[in-house]
């Protein structure tokens, strides 16, 4: 059996075998395991949005024209399958990195911070989740669901913490670090929940926002090659041969500081490459994690090393 993904944007079709019974789209996927998310807010400068929510595709006005602009809550996803399992990408986009006092090298223009579940399938509709990796700044935090995953590179530092049936993450207020255990936030508190509407939160401290989801590969993926000063990506890189852009393009306060989905350097070690935890995430958690069998690292599904020319992975 075989099935069928469609990307609207691009008007393409992809045809993937079908495994272990799994007969879920994307889109059901990620909505289905999106977290909850715990928001620490201090401002409005720590409301999820999306990267164009000032009307433009370009990387570095993003500062000036905020608070201009729709503050509506979206959060970014992307969905890989391999034989066993699906690895789900989740991405919070703010247009400011900032704290009370703004120097240089304490804020920047753009912040992506990110999360990643890795789903087992296991025969039922959605899977079960196993893991969850969480970015904070400089490093990857690794939380177990299932008791049999280990140490691998990383260290299992906590178990996911679950709200509604969703795992649950908590932001930084001012850096929007992505954490799997409670934090402590100086002001306010946002909670933001996926639904059908891109809801602004009322004020700091707001119990129920919805937010929409946005693939990445329709929205942020077909304008990687929108590169240089005055565009949306700087900062090239060389990833197996073919160059993307590693971050935003920003000028405030330091240039070029937030990073691309893609463009992550953190937790390579000796193995990986930068790019790899979002290019090549079953290689990126093999590597990461130990994993109880099976763990395919065989795709079935990666439409970014397919445009890459780089599928199935190398």
């Amino acid at each position: 059996m075989n099935r069928i993904w469609q990307t609207a944007a691009l008007g393409t079709l992809l045809l993937v075998p079908m495994a272990m019974g799994q007969s879920v789209n994307p889109d059901e996927l990620a909505r289905h395991w999106a977290p909850v998310i715990h928001q620490g807010a201090a401002s409005a400068q720590d409301f999820l949005t999306r990267v164009d929510y000032d009307g433009d595709w370009i990387g570095n006005n993003n500062w000036e024209n905020f608070p201009q602009g729709d503050l509506s809550a979206y959060v970014y996803y992307s969905v890989v399958e391999t034989e066993t399992h699906f690895f789900i990408f989740f991405s919070l986009f703010h247009p400011r990195d900032y704290e009370p006092f703004c120097l240089p090298f304490l804020c920047h223009e753009n912040d992506l911070e990110s999360l990643q579940l890795v789903v087992l399938k296991d025969g039922s509709p959605f899977g079960r989740l196993q893991a969850m990796e969480t970015l904070a700044h400089s490093h990857i935090y690794l939380q177990a669901a299932d008791p049999r995953v280990g140490d691998g590179f990383l260290r299992v530092s906590g178990r996911v913490i679950w709200e509604e049936g969703r795992p649950v993450v908590y932001v930084e207020t001012y850096g929007h670090g992505i954490w799997g255990h409670e934090l402590e936030f100086e002001a306010g508190e946002v909670v933001y929940r996926v639904g059908e509407e891109a809801e602004v939160p009322e004020g700091i401290s707001d119990p129920n926002v919805s937010f929409r989801l946005l693939p990445i590969y329709e929205t942020l993926w077909p304008r990687r090659d929108q590169v240089g000063e005055g565009k949306l990506f700087d900062r090239p890189f060389d990833y197996r041969g073919r160059t993307l852009p590693a971050s935003f393009d920003g000028d405030d306060f330091g240039a070029d500081r937030a990073n691309a989905p893609w463009g992550y350097a953190q937790e390579t070690g000796e193995r990986l490459s930068q790019g790899d935890w979002f290019l090549d995430p079953a290689r990126a958690l093999a590597y990461h994690a130990r994993f109880p069998a099976p763990f395919s690292q065989t795709y079935l599904f990666n439409p970014y090393l397919a445009d890459l020319d780089l599928f199935p992975a190398q």
